[in-house]
């Protein structure tokens, strides 16, 4: 334990004077390596002028070629165009500076320029609006204000108000050729062309030249502390003033060492140990204080990292200490201390140092020198004092295997003072230190197997373990001879393979590392024992290149898959691969420092292992090694604890204790937006930056902008470009992922919508972190489908479409079920409907019984009875009697052909001659109804298959239809045979046939809704009749023009079956009648009444409007209400509009039922006609339905009479009407009052009423006021306010303004409170005289005399 602390002090105080003597070196002239940044890296130029650095870490270059902008990888240049203002004011940069914002401000040309970060665009300002005024030099004075030297006049520039002025300026300033400028605090110094300095209070306006005689122009000017001030002069040297006490000193070049190696000062600058860096036209000096003396760094060709030229005209240091040199030709020097930790010895031509840059091995000697094998150059002995190498190459012709250079192994004997040095292709070779000589040793029985040596271990004194290509061999130092080791002790065979690495550890243990495995063995004295490790995953261990013991007795593994750590007290293995940290699985050697840390050599850099804590420290080329590949053997630690490691390029080499860490981790910040791999700028097209991406906290996208690419940077020139960087998305990714080598970029495609945080942090080139991760918030908006109003209206949507599936299956469902129940209802009405129509066609063969004892006795009363009343009321019965048996007859045929009793009897006849017959039995009734009646045919002497008596029922049915419904015009029957088939064509040019109802003309039952009184069978039986020939029936038809019914019989034979052939052997009752009717029934089923009557207004009190669509029965109230009555008569409800227009009416007896305008439709059309209102309608209908008779009456329907009706309680309910309307109007006349409730029998008339008498009253007092006026004011005609008021008050509209006005006059009189010549002018009468005429007429008493009767 004390040892360990006093191990740890020791270091410690080792660290501090590596560090102390490393400040106290300063600047030898091995210190300096400088890295070169030129025109080749992106440099618009090599001639640098200035240099400053802003507040994000960038560096500035002026140049002659514009401004450059450099985060450590890249640089943006700026250059004037002249088409674009926010572009530099000139290409040829001056001077620039940057304020204590940070904010960079240029001097060219041309004149100033700032640059504005946020949009990344320049603003210009000229001096008196002239472009050739160049600005050389620029101090900031506060936030605001610039002193600008100007062609070496000095202006203050206001960054406020944009503007140049001398006005605040002292006078005396104004008069100085100034060359240079350099503040402090609290003044300003002022170089000038000749004048020397001055100095310049600007707080309190104080101006003082200093006691200097130069007469040179003064360059740059640097206040150290406030005891030196540093002047640089061109062509006179450097003076060091004393500011305080007035003592200078002049430093003036010459050749003596030491000196300054210029007269022509250009740059002064101080770094961070204090040391005055100069540049001048010969070389950067460096002014140790200590000794008074310059050191120069002037540029060698072949040294790579001297300076890159020996004209420095400007010196910056940067914020992390790093000194920037611009130089006239040679671009950008950087230094810092800790940019270059590794030393490299390398082959150079200007040196003798390494004749190989390929190291294989690296062995330290008792004095501390190395010898170093090469692949191609022998031995080479280094000696660290004097920074050289000698040589030590093999060349013997007489020996019986190719020599070779190419060193794997070197042992050396101290004792023997000889080197043991193991080759490839060479086999050991014998070097002897005090002369230099060479021997050559190999096995003479086989020297092919002794050739490839690589690894030499010793054993005992004489005795050297040698691992080759072929096995195990020990090598006698002293005979010089090679002995196999094939088995051990045990005899058990040791396995001849490549051998790349012998170890013995603490315990006297050889660890052979073979190619494809790794073996132990106890060394005895009789040889070696095998030992076996039975620890799980030692047999992993293959391909071993080194081996270690640390200080703990663990073993270490250096293997081409990683590293292995053996713990044996534990019987642990750990592994560790790039998984773990290592930059690489290739791992060549291992050595161990002070600190127990433990320094690999990989195939991608040196990597440093904590044990403690199984960290790793990665380093690379970048961070100065000879190369990121490094050689198996080629490792060394030496005395003094600095580590070698040696590689494809040389060897590196460094002391780990004195490896300072980079402290700085400054914040990476974004630089540029891609948008779909276009870069975005502030205020362009696409609208995401408002300013430049680095000032940017939040950017919104599109829809249509979610393939962005975000690069990122941090200003971190120690680290160069060897630094490391970690993202992540918050909202997006899981996790950080790190970016590999150079990548400084990331690419998001197809982001979702929504809010994230891109977050990005940075690692240096010693792998430490920044704290606070840079951080852009992104804000995805969606597409127009993804907004909360349009997944509101989706879920509205989807919800909807769930609830109509749901709706949809539901119904379906309940269709299903009401299917089910209309399909067992249908059956249960078909069977209904059956047993009805087996209740008809019984009912109808009871009919027929009774019918022919009703016909039989009315045509003997017809032939008998000579009164003209009695012979046409028995026409009445006899015409309704043989339409009831036509019914009759016609649902016994239907029924006939539903139970199949039709059977078909085709015959091959002449089928015209059935069509002749029963064609000319119509010819009468065509004559008779005035009509062309046509029969066409070609067929008068061919055969056809038909069943003749059914060929009769379909025609006679087609022509009874025919002359029904055909009143003009023609009817013609077409017979022809065409296309195999028999047509049978019945047309007319009737009524016709809506479009809509000729599918449904063949149901049963079905009737159009027209004049005629159908049963709706006959074309029902017409089509069984035509489908029982296998045939069809069509139908062309068209509203008021007619239609043609066309009958389609097969003439093939083959269309109908055996058995439906006349004379077949199941024709049982070939007489059997086909149809029920005769063909007198058709024609009486067609006939229409001559029912004219005279009518006789005479005597007849009231008019009766009848509507009835049925002739007989609306010529059968004509007769009975005739005799009482005027009547007018109306076939449907249109007709009875058109008759109230012009006719007074009292009622209205209706039917329900009727063609064009139904009942119910005519009564609702009179009860909301103003004009008609009043009219009482009575309804006369078959429907007895009570729900019929609510729906009549709700429509204003006065009665209603259910058919069959008693003509006498018909006659004897309008008498009663017309008497209660005669009372109320003969009450009313009587009246002089008027009461609008008393004598309406509707709100609509009431309503009327009220209007008429406030019309009236309202004109009560103009005796102007006319019929014509009082029908303008009820905004009606004078017809009908005339018949409206006959109508509900029996008076005329003169008689009813009269009534009114005399009302009022009465009242007035009663009053007694205005004269008879006053109220005869208030009621609308021009004079007394015939007020009171009138008065008298209508009252029966003079105005004077009503009143005397009013007072009694």
């Amino acid at each position: 334990m004390k040892n360990r602390i006093y191990t740890i002090v020791l270091l410690t105080l080792c660290f501090c004077l590596s560090i102390t003597m490393t400040q106290g070196a300063g600047h030898s002239k091995d210190n300096l390596h400088f890295s070169h940044i030129s025109i080749n890296n992106g440099l618009s130029q090599n001639t640098i002028f200035a240099i400053a650095q802003d507040a994000k870490g960038y560096m500035w270059f002026a140049t002659h070629n514009g401004v450059n902008k450099y985060d450590g990888y890249d640089f943006t240049i700026y250059q004037n165009n002249p088409q674009d203002s926010t572009t530099i004011a000139n290409d040829i940069i001056r001077t620039l500076v940057t304020d204590d914002k940070g904010r960079v401000w240029i001097g060219t040309e041309s004149g100033l320029s700032y640059y504005n970060e946020e949009r990344d665009i320049f603003e210009n300002f000229y001096l008196k609006n002239s472009k050739t005024a160049t600005v050389s030099s620029i101090v900031t004075l506060s936030d605001s204000q610039l002193l600008v030297n100007a062609e070496g006049q000095l202006y203050s520039f206001d960054a406020k108000s944009k503007a140049f002025s001398q006005q605040t300026l002292p006078t005396d300033l104004l008069q100085l050729n100034v060359t240079a400028l350099y503040r402090t605090a609290q003044s300003i110094y002022i170089g000038t062309a000749e004048n020397g300095v001055f100095v310049w209070d600007y707080k309190g306006k104080r101006i003082q030249r200093l006691s200097l005689s130069i007469k040179h122009r003064i360059q740059a000017l640097l206040l150290q502390n406030p005891s030196t001030l540093w002047i640089a002069t061109e062509g006179e040297g450097l003076y060091r003033l004393n500011p305080q006490t007035g003592e200078q000193k002049h430093y003036v070049h010459s050749y003596n060492e030491g000196d300054i190696s210029s007269n022509f000062i250009r740059a002064l600058s101080v770094d961070t140990k204090g040391y005055l860096w100069i540049g001048t036209f010969n070389d950067l000096n460096v002014y140790h204080e200590s000794s008074d003396k310059f050191t120069a760094y002037t540029h060698n060709p072949i040294d790579p990292e001297s300076l890159s030229q020996r004209s420095v005209r400007c010196i910056y240091k940067d914020s992390q200490g790093g000194m920037w040199l611009g130089t006239y030709f040679g671009g950008i020097n950087y230094y810092h201390p800790l940019k270059n930790r590794f030393r490299n010895i390398q082959r150079l031509t200007y040196k003798k140092q390494l004749n190989d840059n390929v190291v294989s091995c690296i062995v330290e000697d008792s004095k501390h020198n190395l010898y170093i094998g090469t692949n191609d150059g022998g031995v080479n002995y280094y000696d660290p004092h004097t920074d050289e190498c000698t040589y030590y190459t093999f060349n013997n012709k007489q020996s019986p295997v190719v020599e070779s250079n190419n060193v794997k192994c070197i042992s050396i004997d101290e004792k023997r003072n000889v080197l043991y040095i193991g080759t490839h292709a060479g086999g050991i070779k014998i070097l002897h230190r005090a002369g230099g000589n060479i021997e050559h040793c190999y096995s003479e029985n086989n020297p092919a197997a002794t050739q490839n040596i690589y690894s030499l271990l010793p054993y005992k004194d004489n005795m050297l373990w040698a691992g080759t290509l072929d096995g195990l061999y020990l090598f006698n130092k002293d005979s010089k001879t090679f002995t196999a080791v094939d088995k051990d002790v045990n005899g058990n065979e040791i396995q001849s393979e490549q051998i790349n690495i012998l170890f013995q550890d603490s315990k006297r243990r050889l660890w052979i590392g073979g190619k494809n495995s790794l073996s132990v063995y106890k060394i005895t004295d009789n040889g070696l024992k095998a030992i076996k490790i039975s620890i799980d995953g030692f047999n992993n261990i293959v391909a071993v290149q080194d081996i270690h013991e640390d200080e703990e007795h663990c073993l270490w593994f250096c293997t081409q898959w990683g590293l292995y750590k053996l713990d044996r007290e534990k019987h642990v293995i750990t592994h560790y691969t790039t998984k773990n940290g290592l930059p690489n699985n290739v791992i060549y050697g291992i050595e161990e420092d002070s600190y127990h840390h433990l320094w690999l050599s990989t195939n991608h850099g040196l990597s440093c292992l904590n044990p403690s804590n199984g960290q790793f420290r990665n380093f690379s080329v970048n961070d100065g090694l000879q190369s990121n590949q490094f050689n198996p053997h080629s490792h060394c630690r030496t005395a003094d604890g600095s580590l070698y490691f040696g590689g494809i390029n040389g060897i590196s080499t460094f002391r780990p204790e004195l490896l300072t860490f980079n402290p700085f981790t400054p914040k990476p910040f974004f630089t540029k937006f891609y948008l779909y791999n276009k870069e975005v700028h502030p205020g362009d097209e696409s609208g995401i930056l408002s300013k430049n991406i680095s000032d940017t906290e939040k950017i919104v996208l599109k829809p249509s902008q979610r393939a962005f690419t975000l690069e990122f940077v941090v200003t971190n020139f120690i680290s160069g470009q060897h630094n490391t960087f970690s993202y992540q998305l918050e909202g997006y990714d899981k996790e950080w992922y790190y970016l590999k080598g150079h990548q400084r970029s990331v690419s998001y495609s197809n982001l979702p919508a929504g809010k994230y945080r891109f977050l990005v942090k940075a690692a240096n080139n010693d792998g430490h972190w920044n704290g606070e991760p840079a951080m852009l918030t992104i804000k995805v908006l969606p597409v127009w489908y993804a907004t909360w109003w349009a997944i509101l209206l989706f879920f509205i949507i989807i919800v909807a479409l769930i609830a109509i599936i749901l709706r949809y299956f539901w119904e379906r469902k309940s269709m299903e079920a009401r299917l089910k129940m209309e399909q067992k209802e249908k059956l249960h009405q078909e069977e209904i409907a059956q047993m009805k129509m087996r209740f008809f066609i019984n009912i109808s063969h009871e009919l027929r019984t009774p019918l022919t004892l009703i016909l039989a006795p009315i045509q003997d009363m017809l032939a008998k009875t000579t009164d003209k009343w009695m012979k046409e009321q028995l026409n009445y019965v006899n015409r309704n009697a043989n339409r009831l048996l036509n019914l009759v007859n016609q649902l016994m045929d239907y029924r006939r052909a539903e139970l199949g009793v039709f059977k078909l009897k085709v015959e091959h006849t002449c089928i015209y001659k059935t069509v002749k017959e029963n064609f000319m039995f119509y010819e009468k009734l065509a004559r008779t109804k005035n009509l062309e009646y046509t029969l066409i045919s070609d067929i008068e002497d061919k055969e056809c298959y038909a069943d003749p008596k059914y060929v009769e029922l379909i025609l006679n049915n087609l022509l009874s239809n025919a002359f029904k419904y055909t009143e003009k015009g023609s009817i013609t029957v077409r017979l022809t045979l065409k296309d195999d088939q028999l047509q049978l064509e019945v047309s007319d040019t009737g009524c016709g046939i809506e479009q809509d109802k000729h599918k449904r003309i063949f149901e049963r039952f079905y009737q159009l809704k027209n004049n005629y009184v159908g049963s709706g069978i006959g074309l029902s039986l017409v089509e069984r009749l035509v489908e029982l020939h296998h045939g069809r029936i069509e139908l062309v038809s068209e509203k008021g023009k007619g239609s043609i019914f066309t009958i389609y019989l097969p003439q093939n034979p083959n269309a109908y079956a055996e058995n439906e052939f006349s004379g077949s052997s199941e024709d049982a009752e070939p007489d059997e009648v086909h149809s029920t009717n005769s063909k007198e029934m058709y024609i009486i089923n067609t006939e229409k009444d001559d029912n004219t009557t005279e009518e006789d207004t005479d005597n007849k009190k009231g008019c009766i409007l009848v509507v009835e669509d049925n002739e007989e029965i609306r010529h059968y109230l004509y007769s009975g209400l005739q005799p009482n009555f005027c009547v007018k008569q109306a076939a449907n409800g249109a007709e009875a509009l058109d008759i109230l227009k012009d006719t007074q009416v009292d009622i209205v007896i209706t039917d329900v039922m009727m063609p064009v305008m139904d009942g119910i439709k005519l009564c609702k059309q009179i009860k909301q006609n103003i004009v008609t209102s009043h009219i009482p309608v009575i309804i006369l209908s078959a429907k007895t339905d009570v729900n019929d008779q609510m729906q009549a009456m709700q429509t204003g329907a006065d009665d209603y009479i259910a058919k069959p009706f008693s003509l006498s309680v018909l006659i004897a309910k309008v008498q009663n009407r017309m008497r209660t309307r005669a009372r109320m109007i003969e009450h009313y006349a009587k009246s002089a009052e008027v009461d609008p409730e008393k004598i309406t029998f509707n709100a609509m008339d009431e309503k009327l009423l009220k209007r008429a008498v406030e019309v009236v009253k309202a004109n009560m007092d103009n005796p102007e006021f006319s019929a014509e006026e009082f029908a303008r004011n009820m905004n009606t005609s004078r017809s009908n306010l005339h018949l409206k008021l006959k109508g509900v008050t029996g008076e005329s509209a003169i008689e009813f303004i009269r009534k009114i006005r005399f009302n009022e006059a009465c009242r007035l009189l009663r009053e007694g409170q205005y004269s008879i010549s006053e109220i005869s002018s208030m009621v609308g009468f021009n004079t007394p005289s015939y007020f009171s005429t009138v008065f008298k007429k209508y009252m029966g008493c003079l105005p004077t005399e009503y009143v005397k009767k009013g007072n009694r």
